[in-house]
This record gives C-alpha cells, sequence and structure tokens, in this order.
C-alpha cells in the first residue's frame, strides 16, 4: 500500500497537502522572509519523507525504490533550488534601492556645494564691485553732473573742448608709455605688443570719429569724469582689494572671446538698464541722485556678472570644476613700484581706453536709443581683448586680479 501510495504520488497523502497548501500560500504572499521560512519547512518535511519511502522500498523492490528516491531527492532539489532563487532575488532588489538612496543624497551634496561655491563667489565678487565700481560710478555721475557744469561756467569757452581732447589723449599716452616700458624691460611679447598698437587704434579711432562729428563739445563732462575720475578710483581701489581666484595658467584666446561677446550683451542691456531705472528713480529722488544711484546700482550688477563670466569660461577651459573667488587686501610685501607701474601702464591704461573710446562713440553717432547702447557694447567688446592680453608677459602669467 505504501509503496502504491509512493508511485503514484498521491497528492492525498498529508505530506503533499501540506505542500500543496504552501505552495499556494507562496504564490500569494509578498514577504520573501516568510517565503523562505516556508520553503525550507518543505525541504526538511520533504527529506524525511524521501529518506522513509527509499528505506521502505529497499525492502520491497531493490530496483525500483532507488528510482522514487531519486524522483523525490529532485523534488527536494528543486524547491531548494527555488528557496535559493528567492533568496537571491531578494539582494538585488534592496541594493538597488540603497544605491538609488546614496545616489540621491550624492546628488543632493553635490547640487548643495554647488550652490554655495558659486553664492560664495557672487558674495565676493559684490562685495568688491560695491567698492571698487559702485562709488566710482557714483562720483562719476556727480562730477559730470554737478562738478563740471559749475566749474565750466567760470573758465573760459575753450577750456572746456581744450580738457576734452586731453581726455581723448590720455589713454593713448598711457599706451605708449606702457610700450615703451615692456620694451626697456624686456617683458614685452606679440600678444602685447599687438593688444596695445589695438588700443591705440580704437582710442584714434573714435575720438577721431567724435571731432569730426562736432560731438566734442557736448561729450567732454562725459568725457573727463569717466577718464579723470571713474577710471582712477576703479583702478586705485581693485589695486589694494583684489580678486582672486584658483584657475591656473594664462591668457586663452577662446574663452577671452567668449567673454567679450558676453561683455558686449552685458553692457547693452547695462546701459538700457540704468536709462529705464534712472527714468524710474527721478520723480522720487531727484535727477542727481537718480544718476548716482541707478547707474552705480546697475554698473555693479553688469561687472559682477562679467568676473562670473570671464573666469567661469577660463575655469571650464582648465577643466576646473570647482571654481573659487577668494577677495583679500593686497599684502604690503606687494604693494611696490612695480606692481603699482603694471596697474597704472597696463590696467589703467586699457580701461581708459575703453571707456574714452566707448564715450566717444556713443556721442560721435547720437542716436539717443537703443543703437546707442549697441554702439557702447560693441566698442566695448571689440576693446575687450586688448584689454587682457595687454598683461601678457614674459614671466609667470595669472588671469589678472582686476578684470573689465
Amino acid at each position: 500500500m505504501m509503496v502504491e501510495n509512493v508511485g503514484r504520488k498521491d497528492h492525498s497523502h498529508p505530506i503533499y497537502t501540506y505542500i500543496n497548501s504552501n505552495s499556494q500560500s507562496d504564490n500569494t504572499s509578498n514577504q520573501i522572509t516568510q517565503d523562505s521560512r516556508l520553503a525550507n519547512d518543505i525541504i526538511s518535511i520533504t527529506q524525511i519523507h524521501t529518506d522513509i519511502v527509499s528505506s521502505s522500498l529497499a525492502h520491497l523492490n531493490p530496483t525500483q525504490g532507488p528510482g522514487l528516491a531519486n524522483e523525490m531527492r529532485s523534488i527536494t532539489h528543486e524547491s531548494s533550488t527555488s528557496n535559493e532563487k528567492a533568496t537571491s532575488a531578494s539582494k538585488p532588489l534592496h541594493t538597488v534601492i540603497q544605491m538609488t538612496e546614496d545616489n540621491d543624497r550624492d546628488e543632493q551634496e553635490c547640487w548643495s556645494a554647488y550652490i554655495h561655491r558659486h553664492g560664495k563667489n557672487t558674495g565676493l565678487a559684490l562685495k568688491r564691485n560695491i567698492v571698487s565700481v559702485g562709488l566710482p560710478t557714483a562720483v562719476r555721475e556727480y562730477v559730470r553732473r554737478s562738478v563740471l557744469p559749475v566749474l565750466f561756467d567760470k573758465l573760459p569757452q575753450a577750456a572746456p573742448v581744450s580738457l576734452g581732447a586731453i581726455a581723448l589723449a590720455t589713454p593713448i599716452a598711457l599706451q605708449l608709455i606702457g610700450l615703451a616700458r615692456d620694451i626697456h624691460a624686456g617683458t614685452i611679447t606679440q600678444k602685447s605688443l599687438s593688444s596695445r598698437l589695438k588700443n591705440i587704434a580704437l582710442a584714434l579711432g573714435t575720438g577721431t570719429a567724435l571731432v569730426a562729428t562736432g560731438g566734442l563739445s557736448v561729450a567732454v563732462n562725459s568725457l573727463i569724469a569717466a577718464v579723470f575720475s571713474y577710471v582712477p578710483l576703479r583702478d586705485l581701489s581693485q589695486y589694494f582689494l583684489q580678486l582672486q581666484d584658483n584657475n591656473q595658467g594664462g591668457f586663452r584666446f577662446e574663452p577671452t572671446s567668449k567673454s567679450a561677446a558676453a561683455y558686449m550683451v552685458n553692457q547693452m542691456t547695462a546701459d538700457q538698464g540704468m536709462n529705464m531705472l534712472v527714468h524710474t528713480l527721478t520723480p522720487i529722488i531727484g535727477e542727481l541722485a537718480a544718476n548716482m544711484l541707478g547707474r552705480a546700482l546697475i554698473n555693479i550688477a553688469g561687472e559682477t556678472v562679467d568676473e562670473l563670466t570671464n573666469r567661469g569660461f577660463h575655469a571650464t577651459s582648465y577643466n576646473n570644476p570647482e571654481l573659487n573667488f577668494d577677495l583679500r587686501f593686497r599684502p604690503g610685501n606687494e604693494r611696490t613700484l612695480k606692481t603699482a607701474y603694471n596697474q597704472l601702464f597696463d590696467t589703467l591704461a586699457g580701461r581708459a581706453t575703453l571707456f574714452s573710446s566707448a564715450t566717444a562713440g556713443c556721442f560721435a553717432a547720437q542716436k539717443g536709443d537703443f543703437r546707442d547702447s549697441m554702439v557702447v557694447g560693441a566698442i566695448l567688446a571689440i576693446g575687450y581683448i586688448p584689454f587682457i592680453y595687454t598683461h601678457d608677459k614674459k614671466e609667470l602669467i595669472k588671469l589678472p586680479a582686476t578684470m573689465v
């Protein structure tokens, strides 16, 4: 009877009833741990059953018994394999979830560090520009709109035009002195020579256009205020208050040219923004204060964007994924005649060329609309690259602490 039941694999047997009931439970359960426990119980019971059947068959039919016993062991092996698969299947799911959580955490930390770093850089650039751009801009507007009109009322009529001509000639003179100094010191390079000649050509061209169109008398106040108040104050403050970065290496044309294109758009937008903000503030605080405050605020914003753009393009060029700014007061051992002359005949000469040329070009065009802003932006973009490469020397070159 026992042999017959085993041979037919009677599923009414209590052992098979237990297996079937638990197999159904296994199909409907979603808890991997419970499935594994039940499978282990099944394996144990099936193993016991197999051993009992094998011992019984060994006495009754030595030939048939082992085959049936092996069949039962096969069932046991399949159950064990299923259990192992269920157990192993649970591991990848847990691993994937853990990896996903880790990746999400890492991504959040990366974004947090990225935002913190750029916020810090922007804050440092703003601090420096409030002092080196905002204050000189306010002074420029005060000199242009309040001091010079009163002064020129007391001087002969030829005085303003003469001072305007001096303002046009000053950048050219500074470039020539800087060129002679570079040649004498043996630090001149092909790029710095080319840049100085381009600066001289830009100043001559725009100045000639201004005189030819008869706009010099109108542009006098703006020229004098830009060349003799804004530029000196800005470069003096930036000589002492230095904004540095962790870019390594010299100048590269591609990021510099990208910065020049961006600066053109930057200054076109800034010029229009200044006009709009001044128009808004004038009824509230008066024309003079509106020009001093409005133009200073927009200029701070525009120059801060340029700092981030220029240094950011160079960081990308140098594969520097973590651009960091540092703001410091120039130490005493760096306050020498050499560094002062570099600031005067390289940086200040280049900046004076930029702003005198942009002012002369704008008043030569005298369109009175957005086209004036386009002229200003185009001239500043043309002079941007020569301004940068004027600092190219036959010595260790780093990005200048003072940018346009």
